[in-house]
This record gives structure tokens, C-alpha cells and sequence, in this order.
């Protein structure tokens, strides 16, 4: 299963390049994750990144990748907009502000939201790994630091 994130905002490329570096280096996610480019615009000089595509699969690449989504958000100054999009069409959007200062309850509020999207969309696809969280999907998730 792939899961798509996108990013919003004053540099969203940016973001998202920090986010596939990110990703890129947690070793459960090495080799599994690529950057999906669209043509550059007639004032760029190369191409320019959309979003990030992460395979997950058996083994845990599920809560690999949401531990590792939140870790990437703790380390962020400002502002972060980003959508989590899975193949079923479900998607959750993480509008998170200072999420530097936010408590354990609520980085494990977080990180249980989006392995719960991944965990159900999975059981809606058949491809059951172990590694799912159930429970409700909250998909619209604004945090306040």
C-alpha cells in the first residue's frame, strides 16, 4: 500500500523535501520512499516537488512511518500543513502549529490518528500486516502547541 503526503503553504516543496529526507533516513522507510515531481513551471529551473510516496508494507513500515511523521513534525518551527492521502481515498490532514510544545498526550493523539488511517485503510484493502491501531479516524486533526 502506498500512502501520498502533500504539503500547503508558503514552501511546500520545501517542507516536503525536509519530510522525504526525513523519511528517507529512518531505517524501517530506507528504500521505500520517492518524491513525485511535476515539471518545472516556465519560471523554475527544474522540476518541483508535489509530494512523497511512501511504500508500506509488512513488518511494521506502518508505525515506522507515523512515529517517524510525528517526529519530523516536533522538529518543525512554525507552521505545518500536510495531508496524509491513502489508496481508499481516506486522508487526513495534520494542521499543526508549534508542535514542539505539544504534551505526550497529545503527540500520542497524533501518532495513534494517523497509524488508525493507515490500519483502516489496509482492513478496506485486505492487506492486514499486525501492525494497525483501531478505533475512529479523526480525518480533519488541527493541533495547537
Amino acid at each position: 500500500m502506498d500512502v501520498r503526503v502533500s504539503a500547503e503553504g508558503e514552501n511546500p516543496a520545501g517542507e516536503l523535501e525536509s519530510l522525504r529526507d526525513w523519511l528517507a533516513d529512518t531505517g524501517e522507510l530506507r528504500g521505500r520512499v520517492v518524491g513525485i515531481e511535476s515539471p518545472p513551471p516556465a519560471d523554475a529551473l527544474g522540476p518541483v516537488l508535489d509530494g512523497v510516496l511512501i511504500a508500506l508494507g509488512p513488518g511494521g513500515a506502518a508505525a515506522a512511518f507515523a512515529t517517524a511523521l510525528v517526529s519530523w513534525l516536533r522538529h518543525r518551527g512554525g507552521a505545518v500543513k500536510i495531508r496524509v492521502e491513502l489508496p481508499d481515498g481516506t486522508s487526513v490532514r495534520l494542521d499543526a502549529t508549534n508542535v514542539r510544545g505539544l504534551g505526550v498526550a497529545e503527540l500520542r493523539s497524533l501518532l495513534e490518528t494517523v497509524a488508525r488511517a493507515i490500519g483502516q485503510a489496509r482492513d478496506r484493502s485486505g492487506q492486514r500486516t499486525g501492525d494497525e491501531v483501531g478505533g475512529d479516524v479523526n480525518p480533519e486533526m488541527g493541533l495547537r502547541g
